[in-house]
């Protein structure tokens, strides 16, 4: 019988909840990075709301810089369990720089 997908069986060497991420990122082109664009974009929305029932002015690029902080810190940890490519976490930190950057030049208070 030819297997196609890898198990939880196929990790040996790898414990707890681990061999079930690895087979899900194994099997899964992609997995993980939609579910971070995803947070990405629930963490963007939220924080756009926010900010404009607060202070009645909408503020994309905080909410955006908020957010992109935020996925950072998740990609960083995912990245130590080897579940997405350093690249990952190298793009939202990026878009972090590019949004503070953004941010700065446009202070208009």
């Amino acid at each position: 019988m030819v297997s196609y997908y890898k198990t939880i069986s196929d990790y040996p060497s790898a414990t707890g909840l681990m061999p079930m991420l690895y087979s899900i990122r194994d099997g899964i082109p992609f997995a993980f990075e939609a579910v971070l664009m995803v947070i990405f974009i629930l963490l963007f929305g939220g924080n756009y709301f926010i900010i404009k029932a607060r202070t009645g002015r909408v503020k994309i690029l905080i909410a955006l810089l908020s957010s992109s902080i935020g996925v950072t810190v998740l990609t960083i940890l995912l990245a130590m369990a080897q579940l997405v490519t350093f690249r990952t976490t190298l793009l939202y930190a990026f878009m972090s720089i590019v949004f503070f950057v953004l941010l700065v030049i446009s202070d208009n208070n």
